[in-house]
């Protein structure tokens, strides 16, 4: 098992020193990094790990792979977020009435498993032809 970590982007380092990056990572609050061990879901570990490992294979124009980065920041901490709600709908016995009260966040964790999997591919695209095109196309993701 690969423990990995990623610091936000957009956060400020803090001023203590740290003998290393995983020190720093494993120190700092949960809103200034994610790490692998967020995930205890096998898959959705799996898929975090991808792209991060995609993404740290990008090159190019340094303000396009800021963006890449604070998209990806965006996405990981999005899918940390939904673990619990997809851990509830896993768990969740059928009950009569029940399917309304799931429709809705079914609904909206596919809608956000269709962009996470439309940036991981386009990550995929983008480390295997690595193009100015490519990554603009890929930093102007939503």
């Amino acid at each position: 098992m690969t423990f990995w970590w990623m610091w936000d982007p957009a956060g400020t380092v803090p001023v203590r020193r740290f003998r290393s990056e995983e020190s720093l990572a494993k120190s700092a609050p949960d809103t200034q990094a994610v790490r692998s061990a967020d995930f205890t879901c096998p898959a959705q570990r799996r898929r975090a790990t991808a792209v991060r490992s995609d993404f740290l294979r990008v090159t190019g124009d340094p303000m396009q792979v800021a963006l890449v980065e604070q998209r990806l920041w965006t996405l990981l901490v999005a899918l940390r977020r939904a673990q619990p709600l997809r851990d509830a709908l896993a768990t969740a016995v059928p009950r009569a009435g029940r399917a309304a009260l799931v429709a809705e966040p079914s609904r909206e964790l596919a809608e956000f498993d269709r962009r996470f999997d439309q940036f991981a591919d386009a990550l995929r695209v983008l480390v295997t032809d690595p193009t100015p095109e490519q990554l603009r196309h890929t930093a102007a993701l939503d």
